[in-house]
C-alpha cells in the first residue's frame, strides 16, 4: 500500500468518525494535521508529518473535553475502521500504523 493510498484511506475514516461524532450530538474540531518534516512539535518521526494523523478536539454539550470521556467510544468507532491503536495519554490522537508507527 502507498503512503497516498493510506492518506485517501485515513481522510475517509477522519470524516467518518467526525459523521458518528454529529450523530451522537458531539462536535469534532480537527487540529495538528499535517506538520511540516522539520516542526519540532511532538516526535520527530510522528505520522502528523506523513498526513496519516489528527488531533480531533472532541465537544460535549459546548463544553471543550479535556480528558477520555467521549474518546474511549470514538476510538471504539476508530478501530473498527482500520486505525491505529489508542494512546492513552493522549486520546483525541486519531492515526493509522505506517511502517510501525502511529
Amino acid at each position: 500500500m502507498s503512503l497516498g493510498n493510506e492518506r485517501r484511506k485515513f481522510t475517509e475514516a477522519s470524516a467518518l468518525l467526525i459523521l458518528y461524532a454529529r450523530y451522537k450530538g458531539w462536535y469534532l474540531a480537527g487540529d495538528q494535521l499535517k506538520r511540516c518534516r522539520d516542526c519540532k512539535v511532538g516526535d520527530e518521526d510522528s505520522v502528523h508529518k506523513l498526513g496519516l494523523a489528527e488531533d480531533m478536539n472532541l465537544y460535549i454539550d459546548g463544553q471543550y473535553i479535556k480528558d477520555s470521556t467521549g474518546h474511549t467510544e470514538l476510538h471504539d468507532f476508530w478501530d473498527m475502521l482500520g486505525g491505529a491503536p489508542r494512546i492513552e495519554k493522549d486520546m483525541n490522537h486519531y492515526s493509522f500504523k505506517w511502517e510501525g508507527k502511529w
